[in-house]
């Protein structure tokens, strides 16, 4: 008698990477990053930090439905928590990215932590924020 055992593998999106930027876009299918991996930003008066989270993925291509989760710790050590949907085109190869524009509003200066999770995965992005100061 032969035994067959049927192993199940089941592989789920994992952030491989994560930076701030000030400006992401996809030009011929590739990632294209202005002003990346940013640790510091100004705010105006309006005290929003306008990036964008490029995120580094890797995928299996029957994966669908990817969620990521990013927590903002504040330096007051609040949490603000939202979700953001991977694109389905991130999916189609193993290797991918996605990237998201985000408004911190940043009440005050001091240093704000990203979390960013997918697929038990995680990555930490910090950012000291300041205000303008009058020329």
């Amino acid at each position: 008698m032969v035994v067959v055992h049927r192993l199940l593998y089941v592989r789920r999106v994992i952030v491989t990477g994560a930076f701030l930027a000030e400006s992401a876009a996809v030009v011929d299918n590739k990632l294209d990053v202005k002003g990346g991996v940013l640790s510091s930003y100004r705010v105006g008066p309006d005290r929003i930090a306008k990036l964008n989270l490029v995120v580094l993925t890797q995928a299996q291509a029957f994966d669908k439905d990817v969620r990521l989760n990013i927590e903002v710790v504040k330096p007051s050590g609040e949490i603000q928590a939202v979700q953001a949907a991977i694109p389905d085109v991130t999916l189609k190869g193993e290797n991918g990215f996605a990237f998201f524009p985000v408004g911190l509003i940043a009440e005050t200066d001091g240093r704000y932590v990203l979390v960013v999770t997918c697929g038990g995965s995680s990555v930490s992005i910090t950012l000291k924020v300041t205000s303008q100061t009058p020329a």
